[in-house]
């Protein structure tokens, strides 16, 4: 990684990220700080948040970690009021933090929905409404919230998993039309399959066949996501709004 410039893509601009310690949230968190923004690291994961932090902060980043449950409101408040004292108003908010769970179809008990329900949906509409508040006031911010490309096709697997995602979309197109006239931009991004460590559970038959249906023949890298990340983060992205961005190799094309 280059040493971090303020003069970068984001330079200047105070990023947050939920589920950052690892996976697709440290390759945001990486890109970010390599673009000149300071990051927030928000995440469960204490150690290894830490550890990327610290990461960050040793190539010149300016960089934290604050221990967070996306699922309190309380706690976002909390978040929110510590990122400002750090590092100054938040300019931008990535609501990646997510879980997935094995069931299939109908399976999930009422415990697995309310889990998956309560991380992957009720957490993008708590950061949105504990963030955007003071993008509003400022006049300007730009939301990415984390769904799947399980939002936009049926596939096998965790139905409460899917609904979840399908309501970041609902939530981010509300909000973009809620809160453009304050120069808010809220986007949703919506990855395919990208092996990290929350889909390294899946046996290599199930990678292999979902690759044989991708048009890119391939599984996509973290850092290609976080390219995307990083674009609509930016003022490069000034007029895009409410937009739904597969990054899938082509997958939802077919």
């Amino acid at each position: 990684m280059e040493r971090n410039s303020s003069f970068g893509r984001l330079g200047g601009k105070v990023a947050l990220i939920t589920g950052a310690a690892s996976g697709m949230g440290a390759a945001h968190a990486r890109a970010m700080a390599r673009e000149g923004a300071k990051v927030a690291i928000a995440d469960i994961a204490t150690e290894a948040g830490e550890e990327l932090a610290a990461g960050l902060r040793n190539i010149g980043a300016s960089s934290s970690y604050h221990d967070h449950n996306v699922t309190d409101p309380a706690a976002w408040q909390e978040l929110v009021a510590s990122v400002e004292r750090t590092h100054g108003p938040i300019d931008v908010l990535v609501n990646n933090a997510g879980i997935q769970v094995r069931s299939v179809g109908i399976a999930a008990d009422d415990d697995e929905w309310a889990r998956v329900t309560a991380v992957n949906q009720r957490g993008v509409f708590l950061g949105m409404r504990a963030v955007i508040p003071g993008m509003a006031e400022r006049g300007a911010g730009s939301v990415i919230n984390v769904a799947s490309t399980a939002a936009l096709v049926g596939m096998p697997g965790s139905i409460p998993y899917q609904a979840s995602k399908a309501a970041v979309l609902g939530l981010t197109r509300g909000a973009a039309v809620s809160y453009g006239r304050n120069n808010v931009r809220v986007n949703a991004i919506c990855p395919g399959l990208v092996v990290t460590g929350m889909t390294a559970s899946a046996s290599p038959e199930a990678v292999e066949a979902m690759k044989a249906q991708i048009p890119l023949r391939r599984d996509g890298r973290p850092e290609e996501v976080s390219a995307a990340v990083v674009f609509l983060a930016s003022d490069e992205a000034s007029y895009i709004t409410g937009v739904v961005l597969p990054i899938d190799g082509g997958f939802v094309a077919l």
